[in-house]
């Protein structure tokens, strides 16, 4: 029997299935045929990420594609190492059965009732796009998944939401605060200019006293150089 922790997984529950780097287990390129894909690919939260577990015997369930309605299968029913997995019309076999063993740490081992084997990754891939196989149960981190209510993680978005829009005023005040500095430096700006202007008025003020005693010089040495040419002796009569 599974050792299957309890209460973990709620019939016909929809949850998304992670990998320990967050990457979300589904169906590929939005396909509904038989045989279509099952890989890991970044969150996006669309139906094709989304598993339905519903449960068939005792702690075996079969887990249905929202998006496409098909199970999650294994392959020509295999049974070897490596025998990869994809998706198909439920037809109440073995291979679409899988138990759930919890793994420590709110991770979870998902198993093959047909073969024992666990879900894994193929060639132990981690980016967008590594399908998935099944393989003997090693304990490997690609062998364990995160099963995440679908609701849960919804409420945990709109908190996480409301939590980020209940910050936003205080940096408005900030912002505020800012504002009114720059205000009162505009104001310390006129200040500045205003000395300046004194300096310029007399400046201007020196210019015209150099301006005026110009003439005052000329009309001296003009008023000198004429008793100078009058005094002068006539030339002598002969």
């Amino acid at each position: 029997m599974p050792l299957k922790k309890e209460n973990a997984i709620e019939n016909f529950k929809v949850y998304m299935i992670k990998t320990k780097n967050g990457k979300a287990l589904e169906v590929g390129e939005f396909s509904r045929d038989n045989g279509g894909i099952v890989r890991i690919w970044a969150e996006a939260k669309g139906d094709t990420q989304q598993w339905q577990f519903e449960k068939v015997v005792d702690d075996y369930y079969k887990i249905v594609n929202v998006f496409s309605g098909k199970v999650l299968d294994v392959a020509m029913q295999g049974i070897e190492n490596g025998a990869w997995v994809h998706q198909w019309d439920y037809i109440g076999a073995d291979s679409q059965l899988w138990s759930i063993e919890d793994a420590g740490r709110g991770f979870y081992k998902i198993k093959s009732k047909l073969s024992g084997k666990c879900l894994d990754l193929v060639g132990l891939g981690a980016v967008d796009g590594t399908p998935v196989q099944i393989w003997e149960d090693v304990s490997g981190n690609t062998q364990k998944w995160k099963i995440v209510d679908v609701d849960a993680a919804k409420v945990e978005k709109k908190t996480a939401t409301r939590k980020a829009t209940a910050r936003k005023p205080a940096t408005k005040k900030t912002a505020a605060k800012t504002s009114g500095t720059g205000k009162t430096a505009v104001k310390k700006a006129p200040a500045k200019s205003s000395a300046k202007k004194p300096a310029v008025k007399t400046a201007a003020k020196k210019t015209a006293k150099k301006t005026t005693a110009k003439p005052a010089a000329q009309k001296s040495q003009s008023e000198t150089a004429k008793p100078s040419d009058t005094s002068a002796p006539k030339p002598e009569e002969k």
